[in-house]
């Protein structure tokens, strides 16, 4: 069943969380993109408690099997006021009668309630694994943030160190007389800058760490979290796939589309059910008789009841389960119609991130490197001045911003093409 192969995917993630789960309290923990993952699974409050609704439909599956319970009555007749009296104590005792009932249910309605209520199980527990489709984006956009936060942190203390080391070896020019104060001046005051950048890189960091943690629900303890460097790849199946094909696995693989689908045959069978509703049950009674005043003192008989459907037949019930079945249809063609649409969207949106990124890996990364190092180089001996040097370590970090931007930017339209396509989380 697939609700069953949905557990025992929901046990491999908790037992790979937990060794994931492996530092001490007060440490730092350096995690993937697949381990925050898993320790999402594991602690997660609004998955976990999605799960209740695949313990309630399961409560309803006992309920639709449910055989009705017989009935039994005893019945004491022929009672006589005047027996107890002392000249009437000689008189025939008074008749008793145990009888039984079972309601025997016709057309087929308990196993049609039974395949019903499986349905609803079964589509229960897809909506859960579209739960999990939709909160695995959010703890991979976290990620993405805290990587981003952390990139961002390393160019602010970087240029901050360099901007440090400039400073010391003009200082030491400016005693000798070999730089003009004003120059000197120019240097401390973007030394400065580097360093309010710099704290405002850990305020941004911190909060990514936060964000990251809430969505973890990790213990207050364990504040020092990291994400391993490392960006995510494109996967070439999905990557050069074309827009018509990744919307077609979309609508096969979709949990939420599988389960409009199961829901449409939940509502026909509850749509027969309404309909074999109007064939009457059958109540079977049978009892024995004791009765000491009659010729026959014991006796026992059968008996069949049948409601008949002359007023009502269940024409409510019928007309309602029609506009159930409508429904489902309906929703189902909205949630394809959607899932088309996201697709499309989000294969647009991966593309131009993506070649963004990909003309700063091949054409701007390299090359402001080295321009910054030739300035360096030029500066040194002379060539050019201060404020070049200033512009160029400008340039710098605002390309790497930039870039470090671009590789966030194309990570979470990644994340959104999996989201759309209907990944499911492989660990």
């Amino acid at each position: 069943m697939k609700m069953l192969n949905f557990k025992a995917l929901m046990c491999l993630v908790f037992s790979l969380s937990a060794m994931a789960l492996r530092a001490e309290a007060g440490t730092g923990l350096e995690v993937t993109e697949q381990q925050a993952i898993a320790l999402f699974y594991q602690r997660n409050l609004n998955l976990i408690a999605a799960n209740f609704n695949i313990n309630d439909a399961q409560a309803q599956e006992i309920i639709a099997a449910a055989i009705p319970n017989p009935v039994f009555s005893f019945t004491v007749s022929s009672l006589n006021p005047n027996m107890a009296r002392q000249p009437y104590n000689n008189a025939p005792l008074p008749a008793v009668s145990p009888q039984i009932q079972q309601l025997i249910e016709t057309a087929g309605k308990r196993r049609l309630r039974i395949e019903s209520s499986e349905l609803a199980t079964e589509a229960v527990s897809l909506d859960l694994k579209d739960t999990a489709r939709v909160l695995t984006n959010a703890v991979r956009r976290s990620y993405y943030s805290l990587l981003l936060a952390q990139k961002v942190a390393q160019v602010a203390s970087d240029n901050f160190e360099r901007f440090r080391e400039i400073l010391r070896v003009n200082a030491i020019r400016l005693k000798v007389g070999d730089i003009s104060a004003t120059d000197f001046t120019r240097i401390e005051v973007e030394s400065l800058k580097t360093q309010g950048d710099q704290d405002q890189a850990k305020s941004a960091l911190n909060q990514a760490r936060a964000d990251l943690l809430l969505l973890l629900g990790w213990p207050e303890n364990s504040l020092e979290i990291s994400a391993v460097e490392t960006w995510p790849e494109a996967k070439p199946e999905i990557a050069k796939a074309g827009q018509n094909q990744l919307a077609e696995q979309a609508l096969v693989r979709r949990p939420d589309l599988q389960a409009a689908r199961v829901r449409i045959e939940q509502a026909g069978k509850m749509l027969t059910l309404a309909n074999r509703l109007a064939i009457p049950d059958v109540t079977v009674s049978a009892f024995y008789q004791r009765d000491p005043g009659n010729f026959f003192t014991d006796s026992g008989g059968v008996g069949i009841s049948v409601p008949l459907p002359l007023f009502y037949r269940q024409e409510g019930e019928i007309s309602k389960a029609r506009v159930g079945l409508s429904s489902a249809e309906l929703a189902l063609k909205q949630t394809e119609q959607g899932v088309q649409a996201e697709v499309m969207k989000a294969l647009a949106a991966w593309q131009s991130a993506n070649a963004i990124a990909l003309r700063f890996e091949t054409a701007v990364v390299n090359r402001i490197e080295t321009l910054r190092k030739a300035q360096e180089i030029a500066y040194q001996k002379g060539a050019v001045g201060l404020l070049d040097l200033i512009d160029a370590e400008r340039n710098y970090r605002a390309m790497m911003l930039d870039y470090y931007t671009a590789l966030a930017n194309r990570s979470n339209a990644w994340a959104d093409l999996l989201m759309a396509y209907g990944e499911e989380v492989k660990l």
